[in-house]
């Protein structure tokens, strides 16, 4: 395989990837959460005690966005943009690199989202 395709495909490929992992992660996390609560209250159903209460969970309350998520994926996709800036200009091209800084300055945004998250959960009751 050229070494051009490969410097331009990798990313497009991990792109998708990482754009289709989170949304089957929180489908997978809501379907456990699920199936955890249909079972407990099977249970509580066959032995005929009362329902047990739900205790705020939502399906909703799973997919807020907290700032340690953004901090997370911030610094994660900073690295991975700066790990892909210095292998592609070392290895393949100077200006072909510059494409690695793409998900580096992603990173930088999800830096200030969480900056912004943590002002407003100190601000907000």
């Amino acid at each position: 395989m050229d070494l051009f395709w490969l410097a331009v495909m990798s990313p497009i490929v991990l792109g998708v990837f990482a754009g289709m992992l989170p949304t089957y992660l929180s489908h997978r996390r809501k379907e456990m959460l699920l199936k955890h609560l249909h079972s407990e209250r099977m249970a509580a159903i066959e032995k005929g005690l009362p329902l047990p209460e739900l205790a705020g969970i939502t399906l909703d309350s799973i997919d807020t966005p907290n700032a340690a998520g953004s901090l997370r994926g911030g610094i994660a996709l900073i690295l991975v943009g700066l790990v892909l800036y210095v292998a592609t200009a070392r290895f393949i091209d100077e200006d072909m690199a510059l494409f690695g800084l793409v998900p580096a300055a992603v990173g930088v945004a999800n830096l200030v989202y969480a900056a912004i998250l943590w002002r407003r959960a100190r601000v907000a009751p």
